[in-house]
This record gives structure tokens, C-alpha cells and sequence, in this order.
């Protein structure tokens, strides 16, 4: 969390999540490669139809469900095996031999199947608007045996049910207006209605509806097995939001056609621009690398799973106190890489915070990178994605697009810069160009303060790209897929040394080259990354020559860190909202690199 205020001190707390919540992990391995998602791993092709007396799923309850309930299923087999696992299909009668399923687990996660036979397992679900069903596999997932289907299908009570709330700008430079953005199935009428006291809504909009169509994406598993559809995109405007700057509104949205509507939610506008609340500073909360948690038994993304799903619950009960203006998530947002449905769980899990406050994005790799598109690396790390349905579920500030994802925004004391590091930033580029003349433009007079964020880091401390070739243990899809007889993606393809590397080394140098120049010329204040999946806070440096070191004072029992008028760009990487951790730091650490951790 960063505190901003006109005294010209820049301060930082750093938390994880586990200082409030106890926080489990669980670390997928393949062959001594960690995955960053599991549904990757699972041959789709190579299921074999093996209907078997000796497994059977017994009981599934409840059958009819709401949003985020659980389902509890019960199952036996007569033959209980290590590599025996459950999984949940979307929509129910899918071809399970084109696509994967939404989530799964081992049967072995309730211990007592492998002593018994018998075993309980819980999934937790968000509403996907189709009927699920459960199907139960032997063989491992590689050689895949489905031995038997559940005769029942877990349904959704509301169909319709208006989810996954979010509020951005609106893409121009209109600071009284923001987007509220939410799903559902067929809304006739979607509605939003809204007032400055709980229960009364004067102010009623009728939204605007869109939708992402499978023909937008451009490859990979995105337009095939990964493939789900999203349902109805609403977009309703909030505005008079100025005016109402640090205070509350109470809203709810839905269909007035049916008059279903959603619970009542609070939003808490942001400080407006150069304004410092009477009762507060301009307060932001920063992170990158995230992914869609759970706490219940899947084995689906259970790599990020619990860290991410803790951090998305301390970040939400800090906005649930209104004391926070914004939430800044730089690049890596759902770790989807293709796989449409984890983008509706994602949303689902951040919907307590996206809902209350404005939520800002930059793309990383996982969102934007392919080949022969806009992007600068030619990796297949978005799973065909290609910044599609990242910018189209979290739109982004003026001027960004699909394929120009770089924007400026100003809150309270603040002129937030959101670069693109997948897209050319080298000078004279377009992204170079814009840059230069946003930070010309700023009024340091209103907004003192300037955060600069991009994925990759401008600056880290890391032993990948020292000797310009890759980490001996590579953790891409490519790596892992040579062993799964690459059966559902290419990415990692550009872990191949080329004339654009994607080190961590060559790409903090090709950023110091061309982009650090302009930060220093007009006196950046923080800049922010994640990629690398650690914490790590740097000084004022300047050309990896130390500017100035941070002063360590104590303030109410907690240690902080303290940058006094800083000469030069403060750099922080925060790539620990939920992935699994990159453990390359160098020790002994560069003389610019202050501190490092592993901890969510």
C-alpha cells in the first residue's frame, strides 16, 4: 500500500496476505517443471470412453446452486488409483474430447480414497450459465479413461444472475464519469441504478451490450479448446462522480425487464484530480501477478490458487473500509492463457474489490503476447488471447486500445502512467512518442505525484539473461508440452534465445536504454513491475547508479520504508499477488537492489 501526500515523502508498507489469513499452498510439478495452468495438462485428445462398474460418482449435492456455492460429490471405486481425478464440464453436454473441463481434482485428495476406496470432495463454483456436469477419469491426465458420468446435472438457480461487477474509466479524459461493467446470460434491459443512500436509487442507466465472439481471438487454445463463452458484457455510466470524491454511492444492477437485480454494493469514488482528501491521502494499492484463486479441493490453478484468492480477500477488506482510492494490477491479470472460463472466476473472485473501487490494469504477456500481431515478443504466452478479452472485461484509461494498451490517469495527487512492455516502447516508437509527450503535458502543480507501471521490470535483481541464454529450468508451456506431446500449446517458444530476448536482464536493459532516460528527465516518482514473481524494492537509481537510499523509520509499530524528495525513479517489482515464486535474485544483491522476499 502507498501513501501520497504534498509533503514530498513517498512511503510504502509492504503486507502479504497470510499477516491476516492463513495461507496454504499447493505447488504443481510436472517432470521438475512448475505449470501456470493446469488445464494445460490435461489430453483432451486421448480420452478413451471406459465405462467401468468399479468407479461411480454417488452423490452430488446440492444440485441446484446460486453463485460461489460449493458442491459436494461423493464417489468409490472399487480400484482406487493415485492418478484417478474428477472433473466439472461446462456447458454439460460439451465434447469432452475438444475441450477441458472448468475444474478438476484428484480423487486421492480425500486420503482416506486410497485406503477405502470411498472419498468427499468440494468445488466451489461461480455462475457460468450453463448446467454442469461431473465426470469421473482414470489414467492420469495424459492417458485419460472416463469410467463414469454422474446421471444428474448441477444447475443455476438465476441463469441470469447479474455478476462479476467492475468499475473503470471511461477510455477518454472524462474524470466525472466512470463504467460499471457486468455479466450475465440474456439481459434484456440492464439496468444500473444508483443513489447516495443506501436503498434509494435515484439515478437510473440504461446499459450498453456487448460481447467477445470466438472469432476475436487469434489462436492457440483461446479460439479452440480453451474456448468458452463469456455471456453479455453491460457497460452503464456513473457520473457526477467529482462532486462526490470520497464519499459513498449504493448501487445495484440487473435487468428491469425482470426486475432481478443484484445485491446492493458500495462504490467508493476516488479523490478527484489534485484533490487531498481532508481525512486521508490519496491511497492506492499496487500488485501484478495474480491469477484466480479457490480455497475449495480443485487441483485447477491451485498454483495461484490460495495466495492469489488470500491476497483478492485482504485487498477487499482494505476497501471495504473506504479507505483506499484505487487498486493498480499490473499485467498478469487471471493467468487465463486462453482458457475462457478462468477469466469468469477471476472476475468472480475480484468482484469484492473491482465493485468498490476504480480498478486499473496494465496488459502483461499472459494477456497480450503472440505471434504476428501488435505485440514487440513473438511468445504464445496469452494462449491466443492477443489483449482481447483482458481489455475488453477490464477496459483501460485514455487513449488505450487492444493493441495500443498504454494510457495516463489521474487520482487525488497522482498522474498514474500504465505503459504496454509487450508492445514497442523503444524510442521513436509509437508507445516512446506518447510517453514523451504525457509527461510533458503533466501539472506537476495538480498531480505532484507520478507512478509509472509496466509489466516487465525496468529494473530487477536476476540471474536470468546474465549469460543471454535461458533458465536451465524453464517453466513454459513448450518445456512441459515436449512431454505431453504438445497437445495444447506453443507457448514458451520464445524462451529460444533471439535478437529479442526475453530475459529479465535483457529486458531491463533494453527499458534502462530507452524509456528510463525520460523518467529521469521528468522526475518520476515510483516506478512498479511484476514478471518476475518476487518483491523487491530498489533506490533512487539512475543508470543502475544509486541516487538515493530509503531511510527505515518506525511508524505506528510497523517498520516502513521512507524516500525523501528523491532525485531520481524509486523502483519496486511486486509480482507476488498469487503466482508461484521466480527464485533467481542474486546474492549478493546489486548495490541499487535494497531488499528482496518470497511471500504472497
Amino acid at each position: 500500500i502507498f501513501h501520497f501526500s504534498h509533503s514530498g515523502c513517498l512511503s510504502s508498507s509492504i503486507s502479504s496476505s497470510k499477516d491476516r489469513l492463513h495461507n496454504q499452498r499447493i505447488t504443481v510439478d510436472f517432470n521438475g517443471h512448475q505449470i501456470a495452468n493446469e488445464l494445460q495438462l490435461i489430453n483432451h485428445l486421448n480420452i478413451n470412453p471406459k465405462e467401468s462398474s468399479n468407479y461411480a460418482i454417488i452423490s452430488a449435492f446440492p444440485l441446484i446452486i446460486s453463485n460461489n456455492d460449493n458442491v459436494n460429490i461423493s464417489y468409490t471405486s472399487l480400484n482406487p488409483n493415485e492418478d484417478d481425478w474428477i472433473a466439472f464440464y461446462s456447458p454439460a453436454d460439451v465434447d469432452i474430447t475438444k475441450t477441458v473441463p472448468i475444474k478438476y481434482a484428484f480423487c486421492k485428495g480425500d486420503i482416506s480414497y486410497m485406503k477405502n476406496g470411498k472419498g468427499n470432495l468440494i468445488f466451489n463454483l461461480t455462475n457460468l450459465r450453463e448446467d454442469v456436469s461431473i465426470r469421473y477419469f482414470t489414467g492420469a491426465l495424459l492417458n485419460p479413461s472416463l469410467v463414469a458420468t454422474y446421471e444428474k446435472k448441477i444447475q443455476f438457480l438465476h441463469k441470469n444472475e447479474p455478476l462479476r461487477p467492475r468499475i473503470v474509466s471511461t477510455g477518454s479524459n472524462d474524470y466525472d464519469t466512470f463504467k460499471l461493467l457486468w455479466n450475465s446470460h440474456s439481459s434484456k434491459s440492464p439496468t444500473l441504478k444508483w443513489g447516495v443512500e443506501s436503498g434509494r436509487y435515484d439515478t437510473i442507466v440504461r446499459a450498453v451490450t456487448t460481447r467477445i465472439d470466438r472469432s476475436e481471438m487469434c489462436g492457440g487454445v483461446a479460439n479452440s479448446t480453451g474456448w468458452r463463452d463469456m455471456g453479455l458484457i453491460h457497460t452503464a455510466l456513473l457520473k457526477g462522480m467529482i462532486e462526490l470524491g470520497g464519499s459513498m454511492i449504493y448501487y445495484v444492477f440487473g435487468d428491469e425487464e425482470t426486475n432481478h437485480y443484484s445485491r446492493e454494493t458500495v462504490f467508493y469514488p476516488p479523490a478527484p484530480k489534485g484533490v487531498e482528501l481532508s481525512h486521508r491521502p490519496t491511497k492506492v494499492i499496487l500488485y501484478d501477478d495474480m491469477g484466480r484463486g479457490t480455497l475449495d479441493d480443485s487441483f485447477t490453478w491451485n498454483e495461484y490458487g490460495r495466495p492469489s484468492y488470500l491476497t483478492a480477500a485482504a485487498v477487499g477488506y482494505e476497501v471495504s473500509n473506504g479507505n483506499i482510492d484505487a487498486v493498480y494490477h499490473g499485467g498478469d491479470i487471471s493467468y487465463a492463457t486462453g482458457y475462457t472460463s478462468v477469466w469468469e472466476f477471476f472476475l468472480n473472485m475480484i468482484s469484492p474489490i473491482s465493485s468498490s473501487v476504480l480498478y486499473l490494469t496494465t496488459v502483461g504477456n499472459h494477456e497480450s503476447d503472440y505471434p504476428n500481431t501488435d505485440t514487440y515478443y513473438e511468445g504464445t504466452d496469452s494462449g491466443g488471447e492477443c489483449g482481447v478479452i483482458a481489455t475488453a472485461v477490464l477496459p483501460q484509461p485514455y487513449p488505450a486500445s487492444t493493441n495500443r494498451p498504454w494510457w495516463s490517469y489521474d487520482i487525488g495527487l497522482i498522474h498514474f502512467i500504465g505503459m504496454s512492455t509487450e508492445h514497442d516502447f523503444r524510442v521513436g516508437s509509437e508507445q516512446y512518442l506518447w510517453l514523451e509527450k504525457d509527461l510533458e503535458w503533466c501539472d506537476r502543480k495538480v498531480t505532484p505525484w507520478v507512478i509509472f507501471g509496466g509489466h516487465r521490470a525496468m529494473y530487477i535483481n536476476s540471474d536470468w539473461g546474465d549469460d543471454d541464454k535461458p533458465d536451465s529450468k524453464s517453466v513454459s508451456d513448450v518445456a512441459v508440452m515436449d512431454l505431453l506431446l504438445d497437445i495444447n500449446s506453443d507457448w514458451g517458444d520464445d524462451d529460444k534465445p533471439d535478437s529479442k530476448s526475453v530475459s529479465d536482464v535483457a529486458v531491463m536493459d533494453l527499458l534502462l536504454s530507452h524509456v528510463e532516460p525520460l523518467l529521469l528527465h521528468h522526475r518520476v516518482n515510483l516506478g512498479f513491475y511484476g514478471h518476475n514473481h518476487v518483491v523487491q524494492r530498489h533506490s533512487a537509481v539512475f543508470n543502475k547508479e544509486v541516487v538515493q537510499k530509503s531511510k527505515e523509520i518506525l511508524r505506528d509499530g510497523e517498520i516502513i520504508h521512507v524516500f525523501e524528495d528523491p532525485q531520481a525513479t524509486v523502483h519496486m517489482v511486486i509480482g507476488t499477488a498469487g503466482a508461484g515464486f521466480t527464485k533467481n535474485s542474486k546474492t549478493p544483491s546489486p548495490e541499487w537492489n535494497e531488499m528482496w522476499f518470497y511471500r504472497w
